[in-house]
């Protein structure tokens, strides 16, 4: 059990740690060959540098003191959409989900490339702090923040595994123990979960840290630097081959990679199981107490520093040591990895009544393209449920389709429904409920709306035939030496964009029979903000219908390819990069 005063340390050494890492890795960051650094690259006139590892904790600590401790991950998303305005990887493309109306956790699947990447493992410290010394109470929190943006991915396991670990590092400082009891909070099939492994037995082995980088990243490497796995087994070699707190986070740093990441996260667990007193003041000095905060995390009151962040952690830990634990687990999201959004009918945590939307298929509707749900009600009450479930559609959808469905008390009950259209949509998304009526005694109860969105689908013509697209991503099928991709984009306003037309073949770019690019590069990386520069194009689109032509040759490699619009960085109002979502390709 511990005391406030070694809470206390243990909590701001974390978050001090943090900062150092941040500080030393981040101006390295995606640097992919081994280095050489012995000292913090660049300092602010502040200190610490400004880095979304540890801003989105911010929000998180927000969404926890306004809240309380029964947080879902809609309260996160919701915080989102309010208060971050990254356009990075993941980032961006759940931000977009969001903005279209997804829910969590399909907010973090659907259109998003960047599933297996570092955006949530970075957030672990915070669910750690709040949860000292439970392990399994930390990885209920870090599963509802990673499937905002990571739903199904490796991320999500790398966030849970580090909160787990971090968690329990406040009460045990033996690394290897610490690893092994772990492991077992996420599946063994999980990269994560190998890669970490792989990490511990290439260290029992005695393996140089040299060669065990290049064995790791043999096994579970990537050229996208931000893949998790790799990154989180390099955060742990850092602290298993090290010795002393300098050591372990320059041996981390300079393994490369995500290294704002993965020494942020290797110094903030050092400082959870050691304390302040194992912080060199060499590195803790430059960098100060202050909290500097990016200029897209907005509308925020942030901490001011690391003492008033450290309180403000113990606080809340105080206040979930008092919750109910076991419910606070027990409405976990169980499955990370399906095409659903959640919702709470009733919000008593132990005898609470649940609906879960799922996707049948792809989340659009055509007039010959039907968009099919399921809902399953879950009923934890004492009592049943006698509910008439149909569908409230916006003009152009409709539905046919009227449920009598009940609901035995402890029991559950799934029911299918399907959104047709008469005409093409106007607008890209488009707003359904599932109305629930509650019936007693023959009269209405009660009335529950669950919303969900419905896409207009992305139209190409593709070699000659029609295909639907969901979201930006396009496949292509046949193996011939070039396909021909055509659509109509429709801008409602005129706005500098950014065209991403990014894929592994090469890939020209005609826009109103304009040749914008015509690239050969061989990475697929469709960031908002990072494409590879050769295929993205920036311009003043003007509002209209505009003529885009796509040729994609073949060169053996994957088929798909992903066309987005998106904001500059160069506007007046948060969001930088971000794609429209009212752009429509028709």
């Amino acid at each position: 059990m511990l005391d406030e005063k070694t809470l206390y340390d243990k909590i701001y050494a974390c978050w001090l740690g943090k900062n150092i890492g941040g500080t030393l890795g981040g101006p390295v960051e995606g640097r992919m060959e081994a280095l050489d650094l012995k000292w913090y690259p660049v300092l602010s006139e502040n200190g610490a540098l400004p880095n979304d590892d540890l801003d989105l904790q911010l929000v998180n600590l927000h969404v926890l003191q306004s809240k309380g401790a029964y947080i879902s991950a809609d309260d996160i998303a919701e915080a989102w959409r309010e208060h971050v305005f990254f356009p990075f990887d993941e980032y961006g493309y759940a931000s977009t989900n969001m903005r279209e109306g997804f829910k969590p956790p399909f907010s973090g699947w659907f259109d998003n490339v960047f599933v297996n990447c570092m955006g949530s493992p970075i957030r672990s410290e915070i669910w750690a702090a709040v949860c000292a010394g439970d392990p399994e109470l930390a990885a209920a929190y870090a599963v509802r923040d990673a499937v905002v943006d990571h739903a199904g991915g490796e991320g999500v396991y790398g966030e849970i595994f580090n909160a787990a670990l971090q968690a329990k590092a406040y009460v045990c400082d033996d690394i290897e123990a610490l690893i092994e009891s772990v492991l077992a909070c996420i599946p063994d099939h999980t990269n994560v979960y190998k890669a970490v492994a792989y990490a511990l037995k290439l260290f029992r082995e005695g393996k140089p840290l040299s060669e065990a980088r290049e064995l790791i990243l043999s096994e579970y490497g990537s050229p996208n630097f931000t893949y998790a796995p790799q990154n989180i087994a390099f955060g742990i070699c850092g602290i298993l081959w090290g010795s002393g707190f300098e050591d372990a986070i320059l041996k981390t740093v300079n393994l490369g990679y995500d290294t704002d990441c993965t020494v942020a996260t290797a110094a903030a667990t050092l400082g959870i199981m050691y304390g302040t007193s194992y912080i060199p003041e060499k590195w803790s000095k430059p960098v100060g107490d202050k909290i500097a905060v990016s200029s897209m995390i907005k509308g925020l009151n942030a901490p001011a520093d690391l003492d008033e962040l450290t309180k403000e952690s113990i606080r809340l830990h105080n206040m979930i040591k008092y919750a109910d634990r076991e419910a606070i687990i027990a409405a976990t999201p169980s499955r990370v990895d399906s095409k659903y959004q959640r919702y709470v009918l009733t919000s008593d945590e132990k005898t609470g009544v649940y609906a879960t939307l799922r996707y049948i298929g792809q989340p659009t509707c055509a007039p010959d393209q039907e968009c099919r749900v399921s809902v399953e009600i879950v009923n934890n009450s004492l009592w049943r449920w006698k509910v008439r479930a149909d569908l409230i559609c916006p003009d152009g959808l409709y539905s046919d389709d009227t449920k009598d469905i009940v609901i035995g008390q402890m029991s559950e009950e799934t029911a299918e429904f399907t959104v047709k259209a008469n005409k093409m949509p106007e607008n890209r998304y488009n707003r359904v409920c599932l109305r629930l009526t509650r019936l007693n005694d023959g009269s209405v109860w009660s009335e529950y709306r669950l919303p969900f969105t419905v896409l207009r689908p992305n139209v190409w013509t593709i070699n000659g035939k029609k295909q639907y697209e969901a979201g930006c991503g396009v496949t292509l099928y046949g193996d011939m030496p070039e396909h021909v991709c055509e659509a109509t984009l429709y801008e409602p306003q005129t706005r500098k964009t950014t065209l991403i037309c990014n894929g592994e073949r090469p890939i020209k770019l005609e826009l109103d029979g304009k040749v914008l690019f015509d690239a050969d590069v061989g990475l697929y990386l469709p960031a908002y903000h990072r494409s590879p520069a050769e295929q993205r194009a920036v311009l003043m689109l003007e509002k209209g219908e505009h003529k885009v032509k796509i040729t994609v040759r073949n060169n053996g490699k994957a088929p798909v390819f992903t066309f987005s619009y998106n904001s500059t960085h160069e506007v007046s109002e948060p969001g930088s990069n971000y794609m429209h979502i009212d752009t429509i390709l028709k």
